[in-house]
């Protein structure tokens, strides 16, 4: 490879890395690297002695059936699905609920809880604020959206 393609090729590379959101990424899964390492290990020392203690066993790891000499261990998999229940739980109520709560409060609302209604002429679903449909272009009336109901 030419001196010249190559060190462009190498400038290139380090704009790449050097991206925020390649650093972002970066430092998200390092966080949820060690996240899931504290939910695994509450998952082991807490429930999965309770769900022993239910299955008079010595753990869910000696869980299995045979078929034809051929051990299936379903304990390992009953674990695994207890893991990812309980990190499921873990990040919903404990990162997702209390982020989105400080964000309504500070006045920057996810995405997510944005009202959106159905587009009058392509039915898409769009923020009750839009002036035009994203999916469509069609021009929107200021009152476009039908009235909010209290629940």
């Amino acid at each position: 490879m030419p001196k010249g393609r190559m060190k462009r090729v190498m400038g290139e590379f380090r704009a790449f890395v050097l991206r925020g959101n390649v650093v972002d990424l970066a430092i998200a899964v390092a966080i949820g690297a060690a996240f899931t390492a504290v939910v695994g290990a509450l998952s082991a020392s807490f429930v999965t002695p309770v769900v022993t203690l239910v299955a008079h066993k010595k753990g869910l790891e000696s869980l299995y059936f045979e078929i034809s000499g051929v051990k299936f261990q379903y304990g390992l998999f009953v674990n695994a699905i207890i893991t990812f229940i309980i990190t499921a739980t873990v990040i919903f109520f404990f990162v997702l609920k209390p982020t989105q709560a400080l964000m309504v409060r500070f006045g920057t609302t996810p995405p997510s809880m944005i009202a959106k209604s159905p587009c009058p002429a392509c039915l898409t679903e769009i923020p009750r604020a839009a002036v035009r449909c994203s999916a469509c272009t069609q021009a929107l009336e200021s009152d476009w959206a039908p009235a909010v109901e209290d629940a």
